[in-house]
């Protein structure tokens, strides 16, 4: 026996009003003569009003979503990008300590064991910043302490692609509190569109209250009433959701 299914996403809450805003009123925004005779006049007002506010929300949310993830992208090669710089430099710094170069001293500066030869491990955010920012301070004190700059990369080249991350991080720490606000945004309104979507379908359901079941099910689902099959049963509902336009 199908049920009567009440949705449960915001995807579907929009859907639902979107399509019972099409079913109910004309595109200049009047009620349609026989949705008259079905909705009351106060949930029609509250229904003409609500649904361009949630899906405006719901549209919102959404865009916040998308624009989080291409930042989050960004980031993601941005790091990569300045992670693979300081591992180079600092591969780089060693060499050239080996071949006399540099002093061994000079790892001090950066914040090495002037007796180790070990690369950084550079996997955290955290990690990238602090010794993207030692590489930047050490090469200017020893280059400060007549020492030669060192290229293939440079710490020039390092302070861009740090900057370029600290950027994008200050992107994505945007995009979060804008997702954020958007995403309180529609949850402030879901208990308010269920209890739109909840009268409008008791009232196309009452109009037709009197028809037999099959027949009810029908002429509700031409309204935009949604109902879903048990698992196992194979009676008809309407699985395919949005009805048609009952004009």
């Amino acid at each position: 026996m199908p049920f009567l299914y009440h949705p449960s996403s915001d995807a579907d809450r929009n859907n639902v009003l979107t399509n019972m805003h099409g079913l109910i009123f004309t595109p200049e925004g009047e009620p349609k003569e026989d949705a008259k005779k079905i909705f009351l006049t106060g949930t029609m007002d509250h229904l003409k009003l609500f649904a361009p506010r949630f899906n405006t929300a719901y549209n919102n949310r959404n865009l916040a979503i998308s624009e989080r993830s291409k930042v989050t992208l960004q980031k993601d090669v941005k790091k990569e990008i300045v992670k693979k710089l300081i591992s180079h430099y600092f591969q780089n710094l060693n060499n050239g300590i080996d071949r006399g170069l540099f002093k061994p001293s000079d790892r001090n500066l950066y914040g090495l064991d002037a007796g180790g030869n070990d690369v950084p491990v550079i996997i955290s955010v955290n990690s990238i910043l602090h010794w993207g920012a030692l590489i930047i301070d050490g090469e200017a004190a020893r280059v400060a302490q007549g020492g030669v700059s060192m290229a293939q990369p440079s710490a020039d080249e390092v302070k861009i692609a740090l900057d370029d991350f600290k950027a994008v991080l200050k992107q994505q720490s945007d995009k979060k509190i804008g997702l954020t606000a958007e995403q309180e945004g529609i949850q402030n309104l879901r208990d308010e569109a269920d209890e739109l979507i909840t009268d409008l379908w008791d009232e196309v359901e009452f109009y037709f209250r009197k028809s037999e079941p099959a027949a009810h099910r029908l002429q509700c689902s031409q309204w935009g009433v949604i109902y879903k099959n048990r698992y196992g049963d194979n009676t008809n509902g309407n699985e395919n959701p949005p009805p048609t336009n009952p004009e």
